[in-house]
C-alpha cells in the first residue's frame, strides 16, 4: 500500500486493529507474567517491613511504642498508629485473623497494603499504606502506554520520512521544470499553488498563442493573395504584351514583392510583440524628443497634413526607446492616413503616469467599430486601397507596445473631428 494512494481514514483503521493486535498478545505473553513476578515482590516487601516492625516491637516497654512508630513511619514514607484492638477499628475479617496465634508476628492485609502488629491485649501497631516502588512497577504502571510508543514511533517515523521523501521528491521536480516556481521561503504545498497557477497561466496563454496563430494564418493567406495576384497577372501579360510595356509589368512584380517583404517582417515584429514571455530592455526615455523624430520619419508621406507636438518640455519615461518610437509612428501614420489637414500630439506626466494624446481631424471611428481597430488586418473604410491602408497590423502593433509597458489606449472624445487615441503608460513601466 502506497502511502500516497492511500486514504487517511484507511492508514487509521490498520493502524487501529494492529495496535489492537499486537496489544492483546503483549497482555496475553507478557504483561500477565510481568504482573506476576512484580505481585510476588511485592510480598517479598512486605514481608520484610513486617519482619522490621516485629524487630522494632519485640521486647520494647509501652513507653517506646510511640517512639518506635514514629521511627517506622519516616523509614518507610508512611504513616504506623498505635490504635486501640476492638472491632470498630478493623475489618471482620482482620480482627478475626488477628485474634490467631499465627498473627503475633504480625499481620499483612494485601489489599490495602497495611501491616497489623499486635503488641498487647489493648493496642495494636498499624503502619501503611506501603508503598513499593522500583523500575519493574513502573513498567507495569505504564505497559500499555510504552507498548503504545515501541509500536508506534517506528511506524509513525516510517510514515513520516515517508511523506518527507515524497516532499523531496516533489521539490526536486519542481526544481527541474521549466517555471520559475521554486521558492525554499515557502512550504512545498506553497509551491504546487504557485505551480498550478504558472501551469494555468501558461495553458491560457498557449490557447491564446493558439488563436492568434489561426488568425494570423488567416489573415496572411488573405493579405497574400493580392499581391500573389499582382505578380501572376503580370507574368501572364508578359507573353502577349508589346516589349514597351515590359518594364511597367516587371516594376509592377517588384512592388507587389517589396509588399508580400514588408507583410512577412510585420507578421514576424507583430509576432515577436505577442509573446508574453519575452522581455524588454528599458530605459529612460525622452518622449518629447521621440515625438519630434516620429514626426520628422513620418511628415514626408502625407505632406497635405500638419503634424504638431503640442507640448515643449521633456517628459521622461521608463520604457523600451525603439518601440515607443515604434508605436508612435504606427499612430500617426494611422492618423496621416485618415486625417484632413490636421494631427497632433500631447503628452503629460501626472500621478506618476505619461498619457500621450494622437488625434487627427478626419472622418473618425465609424460606429460600432471602436473595439475592432486593434484587430489584426483590421481594415474600417474598405474603400482605401492597399498602398493608403498599410496592412493591417499598425494598431494591433500599437496595442502589443503598449501592453508591453504595461500601459492602456483607448478611444476617447478629442477637440478635433477625427480619432483620437489616449494612451497611459506608468512612469516605471518596469512595475
Amino acid at each position: 500500500m502506497q502511502i500516497s494512494n492511500a486514504k487517511p481514514s484507511t492508514l487509521v483503521l490498520a493502524l487501529l486493529l494492529f495496535n489492537i493486535t499486537i496489544a492483546s498478545l503483549l497482555n496475553t505473553h507478557v504483561y500477565y507474567s510481568l504482573e506476576t513476578y512484580v505481585y510476588k515482590q511485592y510480598e517479598n516487601y512486605l514481608l520484610q517491613v513486617k519482619e522490621q516492625m516485629h524487630q522494632a516491637f519485640i521486647d520494647v516497654p509501652h513507653n517506646q511504642w510511640q517512639k518506635q512508630a514514629i521511627i517506622l513511619g519516616q523509614t518507610f514514607d508512611t504513616e504506623c498508629l498505635l490504635i486501640d484492638r476492638t472491632p470498630e477499628n478493623f475489618s471482620a475479617e482482620n480482627f478475626k485473623l488477628l485474634q490467631l496465634k499465627q498473627a503475633q508476628s504480625g499481620l499483612i492485609d494485601i489489599n490495602s497494603a497495611v501491616i497489623y502488629y499486635p503488641l498487647d491485649e489493648h493496642y495494636i501497631a498499624e503502619i501503611g499504606p506501603i508503598a513499593f516502588t522500583n523500575w519493574q512497577t513502573f513498567l507495569l504502571d505504564w505497559f500499555s502506554w510504552l507498548c503504545a510508543l515501541i509500536i508506534n514511533l517506528p511506524i509513525i517515523y516510517w510514515y513520516l520520512t515517508t511523506i518527507e521523501k515524497h516532499k523531496n521528491n516533489v521539490s526536486t521536480m519542481l526544481q527541474k521544470l521549466p517555471f520559475n516556481v521554486r521558492n525554499d521561503k515557502q512550504s512545498i504545498y506553497e509551491n504546487i499553488k504557485e505551480l498550478n497557477r504558472v501551469m494555468l497561466k501558461a495553458q491560457q496563454e498557449n490557447s491564446e498563442r493558439l488563436i492568434l496563430q489561426r488568425d494570423l494564418l488567416h489573415g496572411v493567406a488573405h493579405e497574400f493573395r493580392s499581391p500573389m495576384a499582382r505578380i501572376q497577372f503580370a507574368l501572364e501579360m508578359l507573353e502577349d504584351t508589346p516589349e514597351n510595356e515590359h518594364e511597367r509589368l516587371r516594376h509592377s512584380m517588384h512592388t507587389a514583392l517589396d509588399d508580400l517583404d514588408k507583410l512577412v517582417k510585420e507578421l514576424l515584429y507583430y509576432a515577436k510583440l505577442k509573446d508574453s514571455e519575452a522581455i524588454i530592455d528599458l530605459e529612460s526615455v525622452n518622449l518629447h524628443d521621440t515625438c519630434i523624430a516620429a514626426i520628422e520619419e513620418v511628415e514626408d508621406f502625407y505632406p497635405e497634413v500638419a503634424f504638431k507636438l503640442t507640448t515643449n518640455k521633456a517628459i521622461y519615461l521608463e520604457g523600451n526607446a525603439k518601440l515607443l518610437k515604434r508605436f508612435i509612428i504606427n499612430l500617426l501614420r494611422n492618423a496621416g492616413r485618415f486625417a484632413n489637414s490636421h494631427c497632433k500630439i500631447a503628452l503629460d506626466d501626472t500621478n506618476g503616469s505619461i498619457t500621450i494624446i494622437v488625434e487627427d481631424d478626419g472622418m473618425g471611428i465609424p460606429p460600432g467599430k471602436s473595439s475592432r481597430i486593434f484587430e489584426p488586418f483590421t481594415r474600417l473604410d474598405a474603400s482605401r486601397s492597399r498602398d493608403s491602408g498599410g496592412c493591417g497590423l499598425g494598431l494591433a502593433i500599437v496595442l502589443s507596445i503598449v501592453n508591453k509597458h504595461h500601459g492602456s489606449i483607448n478611444l476617447v472624445e478629442g477637440t478635433l473631428s477625427g480619432a483620437c487615441f489616449k494612451i497611459v503608460i506608468p512612469q516605471n513601466s518596469a512595475e
